[in-house]
Parts: structure tokens; C-alpha cells; sequence
């Protein structure tokens, strides 16, 4: 059941436990709140090392089924490009926002750095939910026409529009209820169907696509990039991204526009090299 807090919810594993650190650190030098991590795969000395800083709480996974079934559905999927990466983790988002214990949730992927504006989201949450636009490449983020023959929307609308990238999105608990079912709904038939699952786009993100547009919300999709800015797109040095403490300030300094910014899979050596580190 929701609380009455407002926080932000990712999903980690040992992979990607420093973009956890760099998240949880960006967030409270910015707008201190609740982190929820749901834990995909943590050591005992991660998991351990996160449970004991502020504001960061450590989940198991819900007791869903659909997590099992996508377990054991997309074995058979081809292999990802990063080594190491599972594809079960990236179909599950709004299974965990509806399970998180928080009211008001920003879902942020844990390649994410808060560098400024958290709050402005937030207050962007009170007229409904928030979405933000694909900045790595939107070319390629619609969801096969199938998709909509397998799971008709019941209004008219743009096959194409809106843009959505899923790593970042707002939602209040009660109010979104609707919209969330609706997020899940293309999930669950993708655990079930194959036909559903090779039919959306980047796994949960072409659920979220379709669940906009089945709820006529593409207006609450916000225009600028800033506030989910792609590193593909931005001019970093060895110097600025050097792992230390000093790193959230020199981000800052180098991108004063950027709200959020979100690796989407940049090769970082410190995002591998020391989760490495056993």
C-alpha cells in the first residue's frame, strides 16, 4: 500500500550498483528524499553497504508471478549487447511502481544523475502524471503496428507520437491508479504472448507508449530533454566523469541546463570496473 511520502523508486543489480551510489548521491544534494531500490541481483556487501546510507531503502522484488514468468520467458531471447545484462529486469517497471511504498514516486533508471529540478517534478506531479521524451534515439522507439492489432486502443491516435523514453516518470498512487494498470497491461500480455513481446518497443517503454496513448495523455509528456538529457549528447572529459566525490559538482558545472541525466548504456569505465570490485 502507498504512504504518504514522496521518493524516488530504481531497480539495481551488482552490474550497476555505482550508478545506484551516484543516484542516491545526486538526489539528496538536491532534493532529499526517499531512494527504494528494489534489489535485482545486489551482493551481500552492496546490498549491505546501501541499507546503511540515509534515505536509501533496499527491497527484495515483490511477490509478483509475472517476475517468475519473465524469468523464464525471455531465456530465449537473444542476447543483450552489454555482457552481463538480463532482459527480464527491463519489463518489469510499473510491477514495481505499483508495488512501491510511496505516494508520490519519480521512477528513475539507476544510470541516472539527479544534477537539478527534482522538486520542480514533483510539483509537475500535482496536475497528473509525467512523462518525459526519448533523447537517445527516437527513431527507433514505436512500437511495432502489430502491437496495436494485438491490443486495439479504443480512441483515435498517433501510432507514432508520443516519443517516450521510460527511465524517467512520475506517478501519485490513487490518482494514477488507472494509468498504471495501464502501463502493466501490455506487460502482462507480453509475459504470456510472444507475439505481444516482440511487438513493443525496448520492453517496458513501448508499454508505457502504449499506455499513454490508450489514455490520451500525450500532452503530459514534457518537451524539453532536459529533464531526461542522454550522455550521448553531452561533451564530457575523462577528467569530469573520474569517479571521486567531487563528481555530482563537476556534472553540474559542465551541464547548467541538464535536469537529469541518464547514461542509457554509455560505455563508463567506473560504471563496470567497480562493480567489479567484489
Amino acid at each position: 500500500m502507498a504512504g504518504g511520502k514522496r521518493g524516488v523508486v530504481t531497480l539495481c543489480d551488482a552490474n550497476y550498483y555505482p550508478g545506484l551510489l551516484l543516484l542516491h548521491a545526486s538526489v539528496q544534494s538536491n532534493s532529499p528524499c526517499e531512494v527504494v531500490c528494489y534489489d535485482a541481483g545486489l551482493t551481500a556487501a552492496q546490498r549491505a553497504e546501501a541499507a546503511s546510507l540515509p534515505r536509501l531503502q533496499v527491497l527484495d522484488l515483490p511477490a509478483d508471478p509475472l517476475i517468475e514468468r519473465f524469468v523464464a520467458v525471455t531465456g530465449d531471447s537473444a542476447p543483450l549487447a552489454k555482457t552481463g545484462k538480463r532482459i527480464w529486469p527491463l519489463w518489469i517497471c510499473p510491477l514495481l511502481i505499483r508495488a512501491a511504498p510511496l505516494r508520490d514516486v519519480f521512477w528513475l533508471d539507476c544510470d541516472i544523475a539527479v544534477l537539478r529540478g527534482l522538486d520542480e517534478l514533483f510539483v509537475m506531479l500535482e496536475d497528473g502524471p509525467v512523462f518525459t521524451p526519448e533523447n537517445k534515439a527516437p527513431a527507433l522507439s514505436h512500437n511495432d503496428p502489430r502491437l496495436y492489432e494485438l491490443l486495439p486502443i479504443r480512441r483515435r491516435f498517433e501510432r507514432t507520437v508520443p516519443v517516450v523514453n521510460g527511465g524517467v516518470s512520475g506517478w501519485r498512487h490513487g490518482r494514477d491508479d488507472a494509468v498504471l494498470e495501464a502501463y502493466a497491461l501490455p506487460v502482462v500480455a507480453a509475459a504470456h504472448d510472444r507475439a505481444v513481446r516482440e511487438a513493443i518497443a525496448w520492453h517496458d517503454q513501448g508499454a508505457l507508449i502504449w499506455a499513454i496513448q490508450s489514455q490520451g495523455l500525450e500532452h503530459r509528456v514534457l518537451d524539453s530533454p532536459l529533464w531526461n538529457f542522454c550522455a550521448d549528447h553531452a561533451a564530457l572529459d575523462a577528467q569530469t566523469l573520474a569517479w571521486d566525490a567531487g563528481l555530482v559538482d563537476r556534472l553540474r558545472a559542465a551541464l547548467p541546463q541538464v535536469r537529469l541525466l541518464h547514461w542509457n548504456g554509455c560505455p563508463l569505465p567506473w560504471l563496470t570496473a567497480l562493480a567489479a570490485i567484489p
